[in-house]
């Protein structure tokens, strides 16, 4: 980015030139010029506000968990530093944006209020799940989701419920400059003692039938209707194909894996050969579950 950034938006807190690596799970990408972290929602609304006001060009990161960076980031991209504190009222739990996604989910469960275990094993922030209404083992959040506060591309604050046609399968229309900043569960009370029972199965399964020890940015394609993205991978002969240190993991054919000093570049042939591959032999045009930030 070429031209200055104006002085209110240099009061909001942020950082320069911070390495992809540690900002995502996958741990490649290249440099963030402009890392803006605001502590309250009203830094927040200064961010996006300002940015609309001058026409800047801007990204908004989770938790890097389900986000392939390829190449350096030149506009200012926003990820939240609220305050991660978890409010429980009844059977409704509220949390802001920021906090852990598998926090919350033991959080939940701490408190006895059920409804939450399927996010047990889902990494990332809570507002990249909101965003991506995320999901696992039948359940995804618009199950749970009862109210929601986002901003809107012009920094205007909204509180509402969801309603129909707002969130469908790993898609919500939270994009295009709208920003989660939190999020309501309405939940089920149970017992402590077998939601934790709940949440340590579905880790444990996780944990057997994906490569949780290398790092990934969870699943990187969509399941085709009907069809297992991973099954038809792994049927295309592809687990183990490999270009440098990146990997279709042996372990979940779906996670594309970093050995450890894979680069970005390395990330997106890898991505093309397997798509490439699974249209030639099955007929299927896979599309990344993952978003893609491109310099």
């Amino acid at each position: 980015m070429t031209r200055p950034l104006p002085d209110d938006l240099l009061k909001v807190p942020h950082r320069r030139e911070v390495p992809f690596a540690r900002l995502t799970t996958l741990g490649v990408g290249g440099l963030c010029r402009w890392l803006f972290e605001p502590t309250t929602e009203v830094e927040a609304q200064a961010f996006v506000r300002a940015c609309a006001r001058e026409g800047l060009p801007w990204r908004v990161l989770g938790g890097g968990s389900n986000l392939v960076v390829l190449g350096d980031i030149d506009v200012p991209v926003l990820r939240l530093a609220l305050p991660k504190v978890v409010q429980v009222d009844g059977r409704r739990l509220t949390a802001p944006a920021s906090h852990g996604h598998i926090a919350l989910a033991e959080a939940a469960a701490a408190a006895g209020l059920s409804g939450l275990e399927f996010a047990s094993g889902i990494p990332g922030s809570l507002g990249g799940a909101i965003r991506m209404n995320a999901g696992a083992y039948g359940r995804e959040w618009v199950d749970v989701l009862t109210r929601y506060r986002f901003l809107t591309p012009e920094g205007e604050l909204v509180e509402k419920a969801p309603e129909p046609g707002e969130f469908k399968y790993r898609w919500s229309f939270l994009t295009g400059g709208r920003v989660v900043l939190s999020a309501t569960a309405q939940l089920a009370v149970g017992d402590p003692a077998a939601i934790r029972i709940q949440v340590a199965e579905y880790r444990a399964r996780r944990g057997t039938s994906q490569p949780l020890s290398k790092r990934n940015a969870g699943c990187i394609f969509k399941n085709p209707p009907g069809q297992s993205a991973g099954r038809l991978i792994d049927q295309a002969g592809l687990k183990g194909l490999r270009v440098g240190d990146a990997e279709v993991s042996p372990e979940h054919a779906n996670f594309l894996v970093n050995h450890g000093r894979a680069t970005a570049a390395e990330f997106a042939e890898l991505m093309d050969r397997v798509r490439a591959v699974v249209l030639e032999r099955w007929g299927v045009a896979l599309e990344p579950e993952v978003e893609i930030w491109r310099g």
